[in-house]
Formats: C-alpha cells, structure tokens, sequence
C-alpha cells in the first residue's frame, strides 16, 4: 500500500520516500500540499498499483 502524508520537513527537504516489503511512504512537507491534495495523490498511486484505470468517465483519472 502507498501512503501519502503531510508533515513539517527541512527547507532542503521538500519529500522523502520510505518503503518496506508491505508500504511505500511519501512523506511530503506540508508547506507544499493540502490534506485533500495528499489524499488525491495517494488515491491515484493506489490505484494505478492495482491496476484499476480509473474512475473517472470514459474511464479517464
């Protein structure tokens, strides 16, 4: 599972990625992304790791 989470990073720092066999952590600072934009990228990442194409119509993301 990827997951997306904001948190307060160093200015030199803007993501940084931790992965394990179960998860792959995106750790973005919260200076640069909203929670909803968070959720939407993690959203998108999952889907795109199970294959789903998409939810939106014509079955564009």
């Amino acid at each position: 599972m990827i997951k997306v989470c904001r948190t307060r990073l160093d200015a030199g720092a803007p993501a940084v990625v931790r992965a394990t066999a179960e998860d792959l952590v995106l750790a973005v600072d919260d200076r640069h992304i909203t929670p909803t934009g968070a959720t939407a990228i993690e959203t998108a990442l999952n889907g795109l790791a199970d294959g789903d194409p998409g939810a939106g119509p014509g079955g564009d993301s």
